[in-house]
């Protein structure tokens, strides 16, 4: 990429830019992203001199909060920063979609927008993106595409070029996510966790080495799962956060000074203190009704035993042993798909009596709520008439900001949205009626049904002890960035926008982001490049097959994303 400086610029930035008369040079881009990482973890850290790669570029760049999406999870937080698109453009608002009254997984995430590689790719610029969570199945760029979480196996298509699929599998031994079976082994999981980022690690040299790409994106998510477990343990999280600093300094190596490098978080985190059952509470409430008590009582029983076996093998590091052996007994889809029969259909879709429920959760991820009105016309059994929308909104927004006191003893804080005032687009007919955060994301908010009580301590079905927030990290650095700049308000969907400003790419008319000017030293222009007349016209992506939805779903229900 060419910049040129205006004729006022400072010596300073004009010696940076290399010494032709022109001024003129040729630029990479590289995006790291660090699944979960936020400030209040990493400042202190780099003041402390322990993880020197984040610290220089903190200290010779721009930094600053980057709001996430809300709900500030996987997905749609990653699709929003890549397209520059609020959910409701994108009719993605959790890492499942609800189906009638069910969730699958969302599927060719970026299917219906317009993610940053492929308008780079229609101005003749390469890029290459490892790991980056909702790719699956891959594009066929001009460059190369591992895709991440989201993806059933590797033993699916995951990457392109085809071929690099054996490379990565034969020579690498590529593993697309920690593997789920030892989230209750937390010695094991630690392993997993370090050998995981090495391997991403490895992989990216070898793809960096291969390719020679305009624009990298290379996404870390072990991070993510190292937050949700261990959060409690602080030497191990910062030791391994050490670790994750060193493996990014290679990375860093492989580029020269004149490359600009973006860091960047899909959300950030914070302490796990307590879960609401919402489901129970609408129950409570008369919002949600419930099928006859007996047999309530009966599912919750199974539940619990269930539960608290799986809890049982894993302190006694069976877990894994027993989950390779029932793979080996009746493959992995078979097995996948057993687990999530159990554990998805009987927690909601067979407990509730639908044509008496007004409105009700779904079995979504997690950290925060997203409750829908049972819509005649829009639902299968739906029950509430348009006349009666408002009314009921009104009602149950009431209702959430009169909560009683947690199992603390304190009043929760409450942060509640309605749909349309929250997100706009094509897809806002899709969205939650009502979102709401309890506690700033330190309560999470569980679907399940049976439970017989609002709160309870921790996170007692996935065992998190650290959860998302919705203030991730924004850093910048490189010749053509301010040194020490604090960035203000910047949210997730100007990362997109910001990008193609590097490349002299204008962002698209439909983009809900901004160009983060602020941060680009004075005098610095951005020539335009003109496009090369591809057709934008995107491939028809094949969808997931039903085996393939039963290994996502399985896999992010063993990982604590689905409750």
């Amino acid at each position: 990429m060419f910049y040129i400086l205006a004729p006022n610029s400072n010596k300073h930035m004009s010696d940076s830019l290399g010494s032709d008369e022109d001024h003129v040079d040729r630029r990479k881009v590289l995006v790291l992203g660090l699944d979960g990482a936020t400030f209040e973890l990493l400042e202190p850290m780099a003041k402390e001199g322990r993880i020197p790669t984040l610290a220089r570029l903190m200290d010779g760049g721009a930094r600053g909060v980057l709001e996430s999406t809300l709900p500030p999870v996987t997905i749609p937080a990653w699709i929003s920063m890549m397209t520059g698109k609020n959910p409701g453009r994108l009719g993605l608002y959790d890492l499942l979609k609800r189906v009638e009254y069910g969730v699958e997984p969302n599927e060719s995430c970026f299917k219906e927008s317009n993610p940053v590689w492929r308008t780079l790719n229609q101005y003749g610029l390469k890029t290459g993106m490892l790991n980056l969570p909702g790719t699956y199945p891959p594009d066929e760029v001009d460059g190369f595409m591992v895709t991440g979480m989201m993806t059933p196996s590797t033993s699916s298509p995951y990457a392109h070029p085809t071929e690099l699929r054996s490379e990565l599998n034969s020579v690498h031994e590529y593993e697309i996510d920690v593997p789920p079976w030892n989230v209750t082994d937390q010695d094991q999981l630690v392993k997993d966790i370090y050998r995981v980022t090495q391997k991403r690690g490895d992989a990216a040299e070898y793809l960096i080495g291969e390719f020679p790409c305009d624009f990298y994106m290379i996404v870390f998510t072990a991070s993510d799962r190292m937050h949700h477990y261990m959060w409690h343990k602080e030497d191990l999280v910062e030791e391994y956060w050490e670790e994750l600093d060193r493996v990014l300094a290679r990375l860093l190596d492989l580029f020269g000074e004149e490359t600009t490098v973006f860091v960047v978080s899909d959300h950030g985190f914070g302490t796990l203190e307590r879960t609401f059952f919402v489901n129970e509470w609408l129950r409570t409430k008369g919002y949600l009704r419930v099928r006859r008590q007996m047999t309530k009582r009966v599912l919750v029983r199974l539940d619990r035993a269930v539960e608290g076996l799986y809890r049982f093998l894993g302190e006694k590091k069976l877990i894994s042993v027993i989950g390779n052996f029932l793979y080996t007994l009746l493959g992995f889809g078979r097995l996948q798909k057993a687990i999530y029969g159990y554990l998805s259909n009987v927690h909601l879709e067979s407990r509730v009596n639908w044509r008496r429920t007004k409105a009700f959760s779904c079995v979504h991820t997690p950290h925060f709520g997203q409750i829908y009105l049972n819509m005649e016309g829009k639902m299968r059994d739906g029950c509430v008439s348009e006349d009666e929308r408002e009314e009921l909104t009104e009602s149950i927004i009431k209702e959430l900001e009169n909560l009683p006191a947690s199992w603390t003893g304190a009043t929760p804080k409450i942060e509640i949205h309605r749909g349309e005032d929250l997100y706009n687009g094509a897809h806002l007919d899709e969205a939650p009626n009502i979102v709401f955060i309890m506690d700033e994301g330190r309560c999470e908010i569980d679907a399940k049904v049976g439970e017989g009580r609002l709160f309870a301590k921790g996170a007692p079905l996935s065992g998190w002890t650290g959860t998302h927030t919705r203030d991730g990290v924004f850093i910048a650095h490189g010749p053509l960035i301010k040194e020490g700049f604090r960035v203000e308000k910047a949210s997730i969907v100007d990362v997109a926008p910001t990008i193609l400003q590097m490349f002299g790419i204008a962002p698209g008319d439909d983009m809900d982001g901004r160009i983060l000017d602020e941060i680009f030293r004075e005098g610095v222009v951005f020539p335009k490049r003109e496009i090369l007349g591809l057709s934008d016209e995107k491939d028809e992506l094949e969808g997931l097959d039903d085996e393939e939805k039963a290994l996502i779903e399985a896999r992010l229900r063993k990982l604590g994303y689905i409750s």
